[in-house]
């Protein structure tokens, strides 16, 4: 009499987890131009950017801001993660580089800024 209430649980579960993945694979071709897994991805990230490309954007970016310009940091990126090094005059700026780091499009997080450094 009781085993109802312990299947229904299950079976919200079961549901749950099985609708996540509802139309990401599988299609037929005439779907109606319904979302595949690679159109989701090119929405949801945004467009693909090269990793040149985001470096470039980032010392543009360092370049064009008064407290970072006359830093000397290195900035790697690989796959979209990026990495800072050098050293910054202090914590604000410090926290400014990853900052203006993040925003750049392409950029996935974390920004890794281990070898970042400023006096303490």
């Amino acid at each position: 009499m009781h085993k109802p209430y312990l299947i229904l649980p299950l079976l919200a579960i079961l549901i749950t987890t099985g609708c996540g993945s509802i139309g990401l694979g599988g299609g037929s071709a005439d779907d109606g131009g319904g979302a595949s897994a690679t159109n989701l991805t090119g929405t949801r990230g945004g467009p693909k950017v090269s990793d040149s490309e985001i470096t470039a954007s980032i010392k543009e970016a360092f370049k064009q801001d008064p407290e970072l310009a006359a830093t000397n940091l290195n900035v790697s990126a690989n796959n979209g993660v990026v990495s800072l090094s050098g050293n910054v005059p202090n914590a604000q700026t410090y926290n400014r580089a990853i900052s203006l780091a993040r925003s750049v499009a392409g950029v996935r997080p974390p920004v890794k800024a281990s070898e970042l450094r400023f006096p303490q």
